[in-house]
């Protein structure tokens, strides 16, 4: 901190040397307005800016020395002459009159030497994205013994300022030699026959055929921005130790393990059978086991350790829209999403309308120009201490959740040596997975996920409840990837258990807006009854929301419904006419309202009928078999 520097430290080579470290020069050169301030309340700014000169000449010095060691160092080059970039690989390529070496880039015309970098650096690949059309140029440099790479797009890789930023992951570039490496890369290509490739920034299906990272067909480019994420998909470990455990987890008898895979392998069958997103929340206390189990579902395509593919609750929700773009057709996991809830009465039922949209917002940029709109068809799994969704949320955020309760103990005897095996063995499953469904085909897994959604529609009727059919097609499809999962990976006889799941599917009047609104409405009547007129009492201005009219029907003044409706989230408007057409409203013929008696003047109120016993029914566990009966192209269990 600036605040506690010392004289003795200021007037120090080793603490300007550090302010040196810095190799934004703009940041560096804020950093030393600050200490001159200190310096001058010090007495001593001379000194202090006295050292910092020293050091800049020292710094020109250093790099004069570089410059002239990278000259006397690389092999003159003309345009028809080769050299071996990297020493150690066989990496052969023209420069023209770029001399490059171990100590850089450099051209010398005369006597004068200019450096475009301290470290060579050379264009690997040109790959055009195949799903943004963008193309991009895919830099490759050696420093400290190390290669490393980075693409980046050609409009970056072309401007001076917007090069500089690409230091940021790694790239050997400043401010001072960005116009330099612009040339040279500009020559270096010109003067290269470099393979071009077609790319691809997102995860997913890019044919019928064709599953990126899956495929040698399509390059998979790394976004720079979420690298942790885009490196942890891969393979690591041993498949047969991961199938070991996840079958030991799924013969212990707990459920919620069974929500999780199925979900997650349900994930990347949501875009070939055309369905939107949908959101699968575990929910239960704290040190049950929920985390693990979300590690568990990802450890089937990535490394599940922290920081890497799990999205952490802190997450913004620009953050989250660039990870579903990147992950595309492979599940998102984030934990805790309860943690993103806004302060907006609607960000929940917000949030979870944008997560399953399956696209992002439309932004415009700074030319007018609108930018690049992210998309994605997942599955995305979370876990929370509550239900996901709530009385409050909008019917239509509702229909994109099941919320599966976990059920008392804990779901892991050892959670750590859970933790520890899936950290140490992942990403073998979701290849063996997509092949599945390339080698059955989506004709024939769109049948199957029909003939499951028809009998989960014979199964709901057994309740003698409407349930929401909206949320019949991702328990179908769940349903579906856990039949093909056991069967063609697990093969342990173990199926989800459609009871537990079917406590998963709202009933229509939960999902219903008017239906809740109308529960609120009359919790908040009996909640309040000492404002509803009797005629009994006397009531101070305010006070009175309306009055009981019958043992039926309670009037309330306009004010209070929109009261009630305010702290509620629903419409009034719409909730009137709903009354009207469920006849649950006594009105005057040319208008909504009925002139009531209140408080010795008359009042305009809605008359609203109060239905007794507003209860919702529970779900009877049905009795009958699941599984079609119809033949299917293979063989279902029994």
């Amino acid at each position: 901190m600036t605040e506690t520097v010392t004289k003795e430290q200021l007037l120090s080579a080793d603490f300007v040397s550090d302010i040196f470290l810095e190799e934004d020069p703009t940041v560096r050169q804020e950093e030393i307005g600050k200490y001159q301030i200190i310096a001058k309340g010090y007495g001593c700014k001379g000194q202090f800016d006295a050292l910092v000169k020293a050091h800049k000449q020292m710094i020109k010095e250093e790099r004069k020395r570089l410059a002239d060691e990278a000259a006397k160092s690389a092999v003159q080059i003309v345009s028809n002459q080769y050299d071996t970039f990297y020493r150690d690989d066989i990496v052969s390529f023209q420069t023209g009159k770029w001399q490059v070496s171990d100590h850089g880039i450099v051209c010398q015309e005369g006597k004068m030497v200019t450096v475009a970098g301290y470290y060579p650096i050379i264009i690997t690949q040109i790959l055009t994205d195949m799903n943004t059309g963008d193309e991009k140029l895919e830099l490759a440099w050696k420093k400290k013994g190390v290669i490393k790479k980075i693409s980046a797009l050609r409009s970056v890789v072309g401007s001076s300022s917007e090069i500089v930023k690409l230091s940021r992951y790694g790239l050997p570039v400043t401010t001072e030699t960005a116009k330099y490496l612009i040339r040279y890369l500009s020559d270096f290509e010109a003067l290269n026959n470099i393979d071009t490739r077609v790319s691809s920034s997102k995860f997913g299906w890019m044919s019928a055929d064709v599953f990126v990272p899956y495929t040698d067909e399509i390059y998979f480019d790394a976004t720079n921005g979420i690298k942790a994420l885009t490196e942890s998909v891969h393979a690591e470990g041993n498949y047969d130790t991961w199938l070991d455990l996840a079958r030991e987890i799924r013969a212990s008898g707990r459920k919620e393990p069974m929500v999780a895979l199925a979900a997650s392998f349900g994930s990347v069958m949501i875009e070939p059978l055309n369905l939107l997103p949908f959101i699968v929340n575990l929910y239960g206390t704290t040190g049950s086991g929920k985390t693990v189990t979300l590690m568990l579902a990802a450890s089937i395509w990535a490394s599940p350790n922290e920081g890497g593919y799990i999205s952490e609750s802190n997450s913004t929700i620009n953050a989250l829209e660039g990870k579903l773009d990147t992950l595309n057709h492979l599940p998102l996991m984030i934990d805790d999403l309860s943690k993103l809830r806004s302060d907006d009465r609607n960000g929940l039922s917000n949030l979870i309308y944008g997560l399953c949209s399956g696209q992002g917002k439309g932004r415009m940029g700074r030319n007018g120009e609108l930018r690049y709109t992210p998309y994605w068809k997942n599955t995305i799994t979370t876990n929370m201490e509550r239900p996901l969704s709530d009385d409050s949320m909008k019917g239509g955020a509702m229909n994109r959740i099941l919320d599966f309760e976990v059920q008392p103990g804990d779901i892991y005897q050892d959670g750590n040596a859970v933790v520890t095996v899936l950290s140490e063995n992942f990403g073998h499953a979701g290849k063996r997975y997509v092949d599945v469904c390339n080698e059955m085909g989506f004709d024939s897994i769109r049948a199957i996920m029909n003939k499951y959604r028809e009998r989960i529609k014979e199964y709901a009727a057994l309740s003698g409840e409407e349930r929401e059919e909206k949320q019949m097609t991702p328990l179908a499809v769940m349903l579906t990837a856990d039949y093909l999962s056991e069967k063609y990976i697990f093969q342990d006889g173990r199926h989800l258990d459609i009871d537990y799941c079917m406590k998963a599917v709202k009933s229509r009047k939960q999902v219903s807006e008017m239906e809740r609104a109308y529960k609120h409405f009359v919790d908040a009547v009996y909640m309040n009854q000492s404002k509803f007129d009797t005629g009994a009492s006397d009531y101070e201005d305010g006070d009175v929301w309306g009055k009981w009219v019958s043992e039926t029907y309670v009037a309330v003044i306009p004010s209070a419904l929109e009261r009630i409706a305010d702290q509620n989230n629903f419409n009034v408007s719409q909730f009137i006419e709903w009354l009207k057409n469920t006849d649950r409203l006594d009105h005057e013929s040319n208008r909504n309202t009925r002139t009531v008696k209140l408080r010795g003047s008359n009042k305009k109120c809605y008359k609203i009928r109060i239905d007794e016993n507003e209860q919702e029914s529970t779900f009877i566990q049905g009795e009958m078999d699941l599984l079609p009966e119809e033949p299917l192209p293979f063989d279902m269990p029994v």
